[in-house]
């Protein structure tokens, strides 16, 4: 199964109580993640460089032979709102309590550390060139 993950960063400053909130690492974006070319999800208002720092943490981990699952979870919600679960012999399921529609077929460890580098990889690039506080160096071969 084939996986990819597309955004789109907002990058107008947010004034009053937001501002805060943007200045501790806090931007949102369009995050949609599309399975064999159909949007599997499609969230408006995510937090991206949350979920970036996430992914990142997780790709350090299987990238050094763990093969833990991810869980995206946010301060916003009290459940993981994004799931990659490990089934075996180097493949994922995934799952997100927003999804559009269920699959069951599985993604191979491969196809999906390379989706999540190109992500962290895209969004790096973005809050880079905005000189955003928080950005996702440490997590680029």
């Amino acid at each position: 199964m084939e996986i990819k993950f597309s955004f789109i960063l907002n990058t107008e400053i947010p004034i009053g109580l937001a501002y805060t909130a943007y200045k501790e690492g806090y931007i949102e974006g369009v995050l949609k993640i599309y399975l064999n070319g159909n949007v599997f999800f499609d969230e408006p208002y995510i937090n991206l460089a949350e979920f970036g720092i996430q992914l990142g943490k997780w790709i350090q981990k299987i990238q050094s032979g763990l093969r833990e699952n991810m869980d995206y979870e946010t301060i916003d919600h009290n459940e993981a709102i994004i799931n990659f679960k490990y089934t075996a012999d180097e493949y994922w399921f995934i799952y997100s309590i927003w999804q559009i529609f269920e699959s069951d077929e599985y993604i191979e460890t491969n196809s999906l550390v390379k989706a999540v580098k190109d992500f962290i990889k895209e969004l790096n690039k973005e809050l880079l060139e905005i000189n955003y506080i928080v950005t996702l160096d440490k997590f680029i071969d």
